[in-house]
């Protein structure tokens, strides 16, 4: 008789070991997917929470912004400042710059100016300082000549 040619018998408990190991090595795999998730999401979860953080204080400060824009403290150093106002019995000075104070400071490369106009007298300087041109209108004025007659003259 004829004997059958059998592969070579793995034994039961090896090949339940060989399941095992492969259920186990999966598992492991997956609980360290799941532990780099938790991870980055724990990551996550501490950046947004410093981020509430510095929006509550950045909150806070517009909140006290809000109630010293609203105070009267505020509106006086606005006045003051700003607008140049000053009250009753007070005097405010303001200080035009000297010709030579103006030419003596740096222009910018990029800021090109069309007329840079220095004032030579307080009219011109307040001309300059409202209207930015250095022509001063001539202005008419009359007055009364020895005989009563009025008498025109363009004042520059």
């Amino acid at each position: 008789m004829k004997k059958k040619r059998q592969g070579p018998k793995v034994p039961v408990a090896q090949f339940i070991a060989i399941i095992a190991l492969s259920i186990s090595i999966f598992l492991i795999v997956d609980l360290a997917r799941r532990a780099a998730a938790n991870y980055r999401v724990q990551r996550e979860a501490y950046r947004l929470t410093q981020e509430v953080e510095a929006m509550r204080e950045h909150q806070a400060k517009l909140l006290a912004r809000r109630s010293y824009v609203a105070s009267d403290l505020y509106v006086e150093e606005v006045a003051r400042s700003e607008l140049k106002w000053a009250k009753p019995g007070e005097m405010v000075i303001v200080v035009m710059p000297t010709p030579a104070a103006i030419t003596s400071l740096p222009t910018p490369a990029n800021v090109t100016t069309a007329s840079q106009q220095t004032a030579e007298t307080p009219a011109e300087a307040w001309w300059l300082l409202f209207f930015g041109e250095r022509t001063v209108p001539t202005l008419p004025v009359t007055a009364k000549n020895e005989t009563g007659g009025q008498i025109s003259v363009n004042v520059e």
